[in-house]
């Protein structure tokens, strides 16, 4: 099949780094990285007493600027699309500066307003999480934007011109803060929100965090709990123990902090305005809990180039699912689909009731996704699945559905499935062993159902511990039944059911 994929490059020139990235998008709307870069130009620290910044401070970025665009060169980017953020816009020269950036890179760059950041900030994050409310809360080197959405729609956003690098050098010791500066931040902050009413009108949702703040924050909390899934997409960190992180950072000395397991040693000093502003809103919020988000500006500006015709707010799973399976092994999306939709069909006629919708994420991801592993190996692929499931941050999963999503694309009762039942027990319920080895049986025998293509549907009823399926069948179904008969053991074992089947030949016509 021939493709008309094209590359887009996204530079974002941000308050405390340069970063780009570079996609291939499909005619369709499918896409991929192919490449990432960054920088940490640190543009935040060299504005002047006045708000300005001097062209002489700008060698460096305008250096890392025609790397990035010589690089985009290279991948034959239709498109590069720039944009500056807080430090840029909030200096007195911002037209000057921008001026000095085109002239000398041969971009053409974008001055993105505090509201316009915010949305981007939002569009990244509602077409990764599948999260119906929120606040959205973006950390950068020069600002903090705020936006809470209900119903998955933008209602309110604020930019605030406090960000981790302009903090750090207002208030920020050589070493440890001061009890007196901590406090003088967080007034900052709350100062600033006072005329924003609506951030204390919607108490009880998730804080979305942005950025390398909340990043960061993730991988500390991650190293020291020891936890088992080193990703830090939707993962999910609790009020106390935020807390817990905000009361001792800023007392540790420069030198104790780059120590600190998950903590990069460029941050060590930007990290104490970050996790302060960070709690500070949350407080305002009053927010529930926090749950970081992998996506966000760039994400954004993507999502807002694609949006031409379709949805800004995509089914976080489906469309990073359709992603993976254009770019995947060429594997029939009909007999996923027919596999997913079996899947379903045994569920509901087990437990009587149709999934929720935490088993329904589940059931389609491992069902569309058991297949993956083959892009990297046709053999053991069910192994490489797994893995790729558990660390390709799908968009739109818990953490406990990315587990229990692989342990099904993998599922081996004897050995491989109490192994990783085992190792993420942090991540996952007591009563997920049962449910794990249950949802991984049905997926086996609908794989069996769906070996070729004889049987063209099925349907199944409980009778107390008896499960009827009927296939209907266009031809004698014998490799799907012979593959059925291990698969049905396991399914028998997990669900305390005997299945019993029956063949119907499908009309003609």
């Amino acid at each position: 099949m021939t493709r008309n994929n094209k590359t887009l490059g996204i530079v974002d020139i941000g308050s405390n780094s340069i970063r780009l990235v570079i996609y291939e998008v499909s005619e369709d709307g499918a896409y991929r990285i192919i490449h990432e870069d960054k920088y940490a130009a640190r543009l935040s620290g060299v504005v002047e007493s006045d708000g300005s910044i001097l062209r002489s401070s700008l060698s460096t970025a305008i250096t890392v600027l025609r790397q990035f665009k010589a690089t985009c060169e290279t991948y034959q980017t239709e498109l590069i699309r720039a944009a500056a953020t807080a430090a840029i816009r909030n200096a007195t020269n911002a037209e000057q500066i921008i001026a000095w950036l085109e002239n000398e890179t041969g971009l053409t760059i974008e001055c993105v307003s505090g509201d316009r950041e915010a949305y981007y900030g939002f569009l990244g994050v509602i077409q990764s999480i599948d999260l119906t409310d929120g606040f959205v809360v973006d950390i950068g080197g020069g600002s903090t934007e705020i936006t809470v959405f209900r119903n998955r729609e933008r209602l309110h956003s604020v930019s605030l011109p406090i960000g981790a690098v302009n903090s750090h050098a207002r208030y920020g010791g050589e070493d440890q803060w001061t009890e007196a500066n901590e406090q003088s931040l967080c007034n900052e902050v709350i100062e600033a929100l006072k005329g924003q009413t609506w951030t204390q009108e919607h108490p009880g949702l998730p804080l979305i965090g942005l950025g390398g703040t909340m990043r960061t924050l993730a991988k500390v909390e991650q190293k020291r709990t020891q936890y088992s899934l080193p990703v830090t997409h939707h993962y999910e960190i609790g009020e106390e123990a935020m807390d817990n992180i905000a009361l001792s950072l800023p007392y540790l000395t420069s030198a104790q902090r780059k120590k600190v397991p998950g903590l990069a040693k460029d941050r060590a000093d930007i990290i104490v305005p970050g996790v302060l502003i960070l709690r500070t809103v949350f407080r305002m919020i009053q927010g529930d809990r926090y749950v970081v988000s992998g996506a966000g500006l760039r994400d954004g500006l993507l999502r807002d180039y694609l949006a031409a015709g379709q949805p800004s707010a995509p089914d976080a799973l489906k469309d990073s699912i359709r992603n993976f399976l254009y770019y995947g092994p060429p594997i029939p999306e009909k007999r996923l689909n027919r596999i997913h939709q079996d899947t379903v069909t045994l569920y509901t006629a087990l437990q009587e009731a149709t999934p929720d919708a935490s088993d329904e994420r589940i059931l389609y991801t491992s069902s569309m996704l058991h297949m993956a592993g083959k892009q990297i190996n046709y053999f053991r692929y069910t192994q490489h699945s797994a893995y790729w499931i558990m660390n390709a941050s799908i968009y739109g999963l818990s953490h406990r559905e990315t587990i229990l999503s692989a342990i099904a694309a993998d599922y081996h009762p004897k050995k491989r499935t109490p192994q990783l039942l085992q190792k993420h027990e942090d991540i996952l319920k007591d009563s997920d062993t049962q449910h794990a080895h249950r949802i991984g049986s049905l997926l086996r025998a609908a794989e069996a159902i769906n070996r070729a293509e004889s049987i063209a549907a099925i349907h199944a009823v409980k009778e107390k511990d008896s499960l009827q399926v009927t296939l209907t069948c266009t031809d004698e179904p014998l490799l799907e039944l012979n593959g059925l008969e291990d698969a049905v053991k396991d399914l028998q074992e997990a669900w305390g059911v005997t299945l019993k089947h029956s063949i119907v030949r499908a009309s003609k016509g």
